[in-house]
């Protein structure tokens, strides 16, 4: 009954009553749709090897707690790690000027690459990836042996890590999907750190914005159809 009563709240809550708001779809939708999608995808794919790097490197005695440090983005306020990727690529100029050296060129030309860019939106999309992909490949790390395997047949370095990868498909592919659908929810760290082009959460901020309650209800409600649908499909695949 408690159950019942849960989900009826949470469809009354995000669902229902929002439709009443309901209004014509802001422009760029599509567009934003296929970009943080592409996105999205790329951030991914890049965090796989790193996030599982760091998930066998942690597993040494004396270093669990140091690859913790793969969680920050995941405790910290997304806000905060956009204020930080924001201040890390302005810092080789500060530093320059300490050392009594004029390269503001460097934090120009590292801000001009990144900040409102599409390298700015892989690079924080990345950086909020790799806390899902490490947690995926630790936990399937506990239960399969891989990595003794092939340590014992001789193997190490990058070859070790992608036979490893290989191996551990089915973790693969769910830290891919997973970090793949935490993208379409990052809107604090691109707000402040690549707000261009629009990704989806920025669309629908801007629309909000710009347009009022009713587009921004239309928006996130497909939205969340499309995750939805996604997530149930997902969990279908993962649990044959």
């Amino acid at each position: 009954m408690l159950a019942l009563l849960v989900i009826l709240f949470m469809l009354l809550l995000l669902v229902v009553l929002p439709l009443i708001h309901a209004g014509e779809l802001a422009p760029g939708l599509g567009e934003s749709l296929i970009l943080t999608a592409l996105f999205s995808a790329t951030a991914s794919a890049l965090a796989l090897l790193p996030g599982l790097a760091v998930a066998m490197w942690g597993r040494a005695p004396g270093r669990g707690l140091a690859a913790q440090i793969l969680y920050v983005p995941a405790v910290v306020p997304p806000t905060a790690v956009g204020v930080l990727l924001l201040g890390s690529v302005t810092a080789p100029g500060k530093i320059c000027g300490w050392l009594g050296v004029d390269c503001r060129y460097v934090s120009e030309a590292l801000y001009g690459l990144f900040v409102n860019k599409p390298a700015g939106i892989v690079l924080a999309m990345f950086v909020m990836a790799l806390p899902v992909v490490y947690a995926v490949f630790d936990g399937a790390l506990r239960e399969v042996r891989a990595e003794a395997y092939f340590r014992s047949l001789g193997f190490g370095g990058l070859r070790l890590l992608w036979l490893v990868l290989l191996s551990l498909r089915r973790a693969a592919a769910s830290a891919f999907i997973f970090s793949f659908l935490r993208g379409f929810g990052e809107l604090g760290v691109l707000l402040i750190f690549a707000a261009y082009p629009p990704t989806l959460p920025i669309y629908i901020y801007n629309s909000w914005l710009i347009y009022g309650v009713g587009p921004a209800v239309t928006a996130s409600l497909l939205t969340m159809a499309i995750g939805v649908v996604s997530a149930y499909v997902i969990r279908l695949w993962l649990s044959r």
